[in-house]
């Protein structure tokens, strides 16, 4: 595993969504979401995400 990649469980991301350009791994267009504590959404690429993200529903 990079040093860059992310695992967790259980996972907090809510969902994923594959229409961005971020090259590589297994999905190379693939975003994955989180909600912040102060409701706001964040994301992260899934190239930097170890752990498979297919089982996340499409956001």
């Amino acid at each position: 595993m990079s040093s860059s990649a992310t695992c967790s469980n259980p996972s907090w991301f809510r969902c994923r969504r594959d229409d961005g350009p971020c090259i590589g791994g297994p999905h190379p267009d693939r975003w994955v979401f989180t909600e912040a504590d102060n409701g706001e959404w964040g994301c992260m690429k899934g190239t930097s995400i170890y752990s498979e993200t297919d089982p996340l529903p499409t956001c």
